[in-house]
């Protein structure tokens, strides 16, 4: 029975972990909003990924993490964190900066989940099948109808507009290298390192174009501690679980949530309406979604399942 009842425990915790990287993903779309109206982009960015450093540091040492030995695979993980948490986030702040609304940045970037997965088919050679198109069809069509209802492009300035494609390359180019090259890298190290190679160069941009004014607030405080610790800390943890134990495809169609999600937060935080159609346009990600996830992997995509060592080994 104690078998079991670990089995089915174990069932309902993976069955909750894309559920738990969605919500916590999306809220970051909140508290950047919340955070960048008191300071720059690449100051916010500095203090944003600076301060969970020291706790990673406190949790590497109570666990015993090991460190990669293997300069290669520390190069390969150093340029994951250039491309997701220094060029792709910095970017979306500058976006927001430069006049992009909310909603067009989070159309936009919902859309890495198709270019991730046919990247993946054609560059990593996961399996293709009607049946996955069809799936993140699916899912893409729901994305666009819920994000189209909150967002006008034709305000949007066309530098933002760019700037915030290239953010969405640089995500897509950011999980294919991280699959690719060090899928099963030590969480907790090998995020330590990503927050560190990203931050040398915002830091630097910063003290280069920005003055360093910072209007101190308990909402800005509360901004940088939610997405420093519980981003950080936790949902990127959770995407890299995803990301090590199945393929792109599978774990990247968790991303179609994010837009709906966004906007029942915005609703909570911001008192933003669900604009119309949102019940059905939810029920085509959720579709998507299924259809996706119960697209099956081949063997090569196929890792050993995850046990309680993940944090410890790499």
């Amino acid at each position: 029975m104690q078998s079991g009842g670990r089995q089915n425990l174990a069932v309902i915790a993976n069955q909750l972990l894309p559920l738990m990287f969605v919500i916590l993903y999306s809220s970051g779309y909140v508290a950047s909003k919340i955070g960048i109206a008191y300071t720059d982009p690449f100051t916010f960015q500095s203090l944003r990924l600076a301060t969970p450093i020291p706790l990673f540091l406190g949790v590497i040492f109570l666990i015993k993490a090991e460190w990669s030995k293997n300069p290669v695979e520390v190069f390969h993980i150093c340029v994951i964190g250039i491309l997701i948490h220094g060029f792709c986030f910095t970017g979306m702040l500058i976006a927001y900066e430069w006049g992009m609304d909310v909603g067009t940045v989070g159309l936009i970037m919902a859309l890495h989940p198709a270019f991730a997965s046919v990247c993946a088919i054609v560059f990593l050679g996961e399996k293709f099948s009607f049946k996955l198109i069809f799936g993140l069809l699916l899912g893409t069509i729901g994305v666009l109808l819920v994000v189209n209802q909150k967002a006008n492009i034709d305000n949007n300035p066309v530098s933002g507009l760019l700037l915030t494609v290239m953010c969405l390359f640089s995500m897509v180019a950011g999980v294919l290298y991280q699959k690719r090259f060090v899928a099963n890298m030590n969480l907790m190290t090998g995020s330590l390192i990503q927050h560190l190679s990203a931050l040398i160069p915002v830091f630097g941009l910063m003290l280069v174009f920005e003055p360093m004014t910072v209007n101190w607030s308990m909402s800005l405080v509360g901004s940088i501690l939610w997405l420093s610790i519980v981003l950080s800390l936790g949902s990127w943890v959770l995407f890299y679980i995803l990301i090590r134990s199945g393929d792109v495809s599978r774990s990247q169609s968790y991303f179609f949530l994010g837009p709906p999600t966004t906007v029942l937060l915005a609703w909570l935080f911001f008192d933003e309406g669900f604009g119309n159609y949102f019940i059905f346009n939810l029920s085509l990600i959720v579709a998507g979604i299924l259809i996706v996830t119960r697209h099956k992997a081949p063997e090569m995509a196929k890792k050993p399942k995850l046990d309680k060592r993940i944090l410890r080994s790499g």
